[in-house]
């Protein structure tokens, strides 16, 4: 049996929230009555409003409140819930008022996000809400509920039209309002149409000829297209997306505890694909709750799709009865509750968004917002249900998913992954499995080059991936691109190419990383950083990290501060002595920069990106690491490396393997090559053809026979052609 949380520990969370949260609600002049949490414009501000709502509402109706910790009287939260209720629906297209900025709200593909979200909080206040209350939010929910049956069609794709969590919460809401209103004239083209989003919600390409039956009807006649791949990965905003993922669990979960309070039948189409898709998210979700976003994140991390993680662990405790859902409930509670305690005010991100808030206090607002709503409804849905877990869904030990190019394998030690088609690509990640906190995934172990343009990618030209039991090999050739320069009329271009090959081997603990760029053309870098392993040194590891080094251990002190280059002169480094990295060769020495401002956070250009200063602080390890304006030739060499990432590793490991790795030198030139003994006792060797000429390697060379990777199995000689890899395991 998992780990049982309680209603208490999130309604602690939300007292405190109570007295950061009313510095940011405001009250119209003109309608005194009314009340909204933050700006209260149009889109984003009114759902930002309404799920503040929530907070106060399950706040105001819990019997164990403790107004002292809240700062206000359980009528005083009441009065604020329903003044924020009634803000919601009189700026709705049906009321009598307006949002702040003088437009109305409804009639969008997005606008019954909102409500779908606040219902919870609308179900407490039931007993509160005035005829007239009721009267109206009737006419609101009607009125979206008619837009999407008769203007709004349903759309679905994996990469184009890629709309399942919308797709899920119009669903949900056309067949929540049939369920609260079953005496009104279109309940049953609500029911019809709801179930059509539904279906093409968390729907694969082999739902094109499914023979299940929903509400009497096939499922390849209701398929309007597949958004997620057979794999179940979710390509949405342009990237392998997990938080969206999650976003979609968490739509299925808010009408499933709606049906099991109120005693509703829930649509048999509700369901489809949430095991198998759970199944993935649980196997991309570290032991403390964090997600493991192998594809990476464009936004603030750890927020938004990270706090509707919660909604999703209480639907598989409760519908699929998964005992470790709790697990991660009550973990990452505590990662939480450490950074609320952080802020002194009660605010949850105040600490490291403060700069976001200055800048933009809607984008700010919506992010406490969501985690108050979250709370919320752990909240909400522990006092009122007993959830009770029995069995647990297994995780996979390995992924894989061809369109991103995408790899990933845990085990008891390491959790590794690559993706071509992330974020910030690519991505590469080799961490303790136990360590959530080390994780960073922007260009994480890809090296960098920057340009004076605004935005730059580095991308795939051709690759190729590998999965093994135990393992991946991946690489390709690759291109950064630079886009939006300065100067008028001078075009987005490549500024460096190269080569990128990666080998998580079999043995639950190591990496091995080859990378090299050169230059594309004459032109003006700002920055060269090889290797480029990430970090992060701020609020979740209380602003430190310490790094053993050939010449001794240093404690760097993290956030926001004084931009800083460190030169470890040391081949090696580990971090906390859990986490180490050995250069093999084409460097001497590791650096350690610090742009002295938390940079990872929203995917913005360059410069913008250094005046918002939000999210998390990272420390970057580099070689080389070149940070002043320098001009470079075409051809010239900007990084050329190899070296070995290993998990769950003291320091004293981390100098024992650098000694133990070995470039050799006695095969051409052009085949770039790292030899080092795996965790296992195995030798291994990653080789990767740089040049522009077929390689062909003879097994003398290395020994008489070798396993090769790419092969599966024992062979005498190796061709590479140019930018092809290879993994091979020695004899001796």
């Amino acid at each position: 049996m998992g780990k049982q949380v309680s209603a208490s520990d999130y309604r602690s969370l939300l007292e405190n929230w109570m007295r950061a949260a009313e510095k940011d609600l405001y009250s119209p002049p003109d309608r005194p009555g009314l009340l909204c949490y933050g700006p209260g414009y149009d889109n984003w501000g009114v759902q930002t409003n309404q799920k503040a709502m929530v907070a106060y509402a399950v706040l105001a109706t819990d019997p164990f409140l403790n107004e002292k910790r809240a700062g206000f009287t359980r009528e005083e939260i009441r009065e604020k819930a329903l003044s924020l209720f009634r803000f919601s629906l009189a700026s709705h297209l049906e009321g009598d008022f307006c949002c702040s900025d003088g437009r109305k709200w409804g009639h969008t593909w997005i606008s019954v996000l909102g409500l779908e979200r606040m219902m919870p909080g609308i179900e407490t206040l039931g007993n509160y809400l005035s005829e007239k209350d009721k009267e109206l939010l009737r006419r609101v929910l009607i009125s979206e509920a008619d837009w999407l049956v008769d203007s709004y069609s349903v759309k679905a794709g994996l990469v184009k039209n890629n709309w399942p969590e919308s797709n899920l919460w119009n669903g949900c809401f056309l067949h929540r309002v049939a369920l609260l209103y079953p005496d009104t004239p279109r309940a049953a083209a609500y029911r019809e149409k709801g179930t059509e989003f539904l279906v093409n919600g968390i729907s694969i390409p082999a739902d094109s000829v499914s023979e299940e039956i929903i509400s009497e009807k096939k499922v390849k006649d209701w398929f309007v297209g597949a958004n997620f791949f057979e794999s179940f990965a979710l390509d949405h905003h342009g990237y392998l997306n997990v938080g969206y993922m999650v976003i979609c669990l968490s739509q299925v979960a808010l009408l499933h505890f709606s049906a099991r309070i109120n005693g509703w039948q829930t649509p048999k189409a509700l369901y489809r694909h949430v095991k198998e898709l759970w199944q993935l998210v649980k196997t991309l979700t570290f032991p403390d709750g964090r997600l493991f976003r192998l594809g990476g994140d464009t936004r603030i991390r750890y927020c938004y799709c990270q706090d509707y993680a919660i909604p999703t662990w209480l639907l598989a405790a409760d519908y699929l009865k998964d005992k470790d859902a709790p697990q991660f409930e009550a973990a990452w509670l505590k990662v939480v509750s450490a950074e609320a305690a952080t802020s002194q005010d009660g605010s949850f991100l105040k600490t490291r968004c403060h700069k976001l808030k200055e800048i933009s206090p809607l984008y700010y607002t919506r992010l406490e917002a969501d985690r108050a709503v979250c709370l919320s409804l752990g909240a909400y849905w522990r006092r009122q249900l007993n959830i009770q877990e029995e069995i647990s869904v297994q995780p996979l030990k390995q992924w894989s998913d061809e369109y991103h190019g995408a790899c990933f394998v845990k085990g008891e030690k390491r959790v590794a992954s690559f993706c071509w088609k992330a974020a910030q690509p690519p991505q590469i990640m080799c961490l303790p499995v136990r360590k959530s906190d080390l994780a960073e995934w922007r260009e994480n172990l890809a090296g960098r080059v920057i340009s004076p343009a605004r935005y730059h990618y580095q991308i795939a030209k051709t690759h190729q991936e590998i999965l093994f039991p135990g393992g991946f090999l991946v690489f390709g050739q690759t291109q950064t691109v630079a886009k939006g320069f300065l100067a008028e009329g001078q075009f987005d271009m490549p500024i460096s190419c190269g080569w990128l090959a990666v080998a998580a081997l079999p043995d639950d603990r190591t990496l091995l990383v080859i990378q090299k760029q050169i230059s594309c053309h004459y032109g003006l870098l700002f920055s060269v950083q090889g290797l480029l392993l990430n970090i992060p040194n701020d609020v979740f590891n209380r602003f430190q990290r310490t790094y053993y080094t050939a010449c001794g251990l240093r404690k760097i002190v993290g956030g926001p501060g004084k931009r800083k280059l460190l030169r470890l002169n040391s081949p090696w480094v580990n971090v906390d002595n859990t986490l180490g990295v050995s250069l093999v060769y084409g460097a001497s020495s590791l650096f350690v920069y610090q742009p002295g401002r938390r940079q990872a956070g929203l995917l913005l250009g360059q410069f913008e990106a250094q005046v918002i200063e939000t999210g998390l602080a990272v420390d970057e390890i580099c070689s080389p690491c070149h940070l002043q304006p320098h001009l470079v030739e075409t051809g010239e060499e900007l990084y050329d490396i190899g070296a070995v990432v290993q998990t769950g590793v003291s320091w004293k490991q981390t100098a024992q393997v650098s000694r133990n790795c070995t470039y050799l030198s006695g095969l051409p030139a052009e085949v770039k090559n790292l030899k080092t003994v795996g965790a296992d006792g195995n030798f291994y060797l990653l080789l990767v053809n740089s040049g522009q000429g077929k390689q062909e390697i003879a097994g003398k060379a290395l020994s008489s026979r070798v396993y090769s990777f790419t092969k599966r199995q024992f062979i005498s000689r190796i061709i590479l052609k140019p930018g092809e890899a290879d993994l091979v395991r020695l004899k001796d």
